[in-house]
């Protein structure tokens, strides 16, 4: 079984290409968007538990945290993945 979260992320203007590029690379992140208005990023993370899976996402989401103006965090619920 494995574990995720959903972020949305409102991004800094003009911003949203350099993250989307910076996030690609980054352990445990299975899927970044662009998306048209706010929120402007969808990420997904993935890992094995929700140990790890905090752990990916605080790591992800410090490499935009500087360009980052707002963040939701939808976590999936135990069990529900498929």
């Amino acid at each position: 079984m494995s574990a995720r979260v959903y972020a949305l992320l409102d991004i800094m203007e003009s911003k949203s290409e350099q993250v989307v590029r910076a996030l690609q690379g980054k352990a445990g992140v299975k899927m970044v968007d662009a998306l048209e208005g706010l929120p402007n990023i969808i990420m997904m993370v993935q890992a094995r538990d929700r140990q790890q899976l905090a752990e990916l996402t605080i790591q992800a989401l410090a490499s935009a945290e500087t360009v980052t103006e707002g963040v939701q965090l939808l976590p999936t619920q135990d069990g529900c993945n498929t």
